[in-house]
């Protein structure tokens, strides 16, 4: 896989985040956000790995009636800030 493959990857998986609501997203989203997080391992992209393991788990723990919309959403604003510096260009911090 290629870091782009990665970024359309979770691009669309993040796409689905919305109309799921957060209490109520899909188990099969939450394992994908997984399978991405092991494919930003083997890219050695250290820090979208943490990203996506933090929203996988913050996504985890609110569908159990945990964490707050506002914590999933901090997770998922970081690691799209993250994207978007990875779309124009900046991959100093991968």
């Amino acid at each position: 896989m290629t870091i782009e493959e990665f970024q359309t990857k979770l691009n669309a998986l993040l796409k689905e985040l919305p109309g799921s609501g957060f209490d109520t997203v899909p188990d099969n989203l939450i394992n994908d956000l997984i399978k991405i997080e092991g494919e930003a391992d083997s890219l050695v992209m250290k820090s979208g790995k943490k990203l996506v393991s933090n929203l996988a788990e913050a996504l985890k723990t609110r569908k159990s009636g945990g964490n707050s919309d506002e914590s999933v959403q901090v997770r998922l604003v970081a690691l799209d800030f993250y994207l978007k510096n990875l779309q124009s260009g900046t991959t100093e911090d991968l």
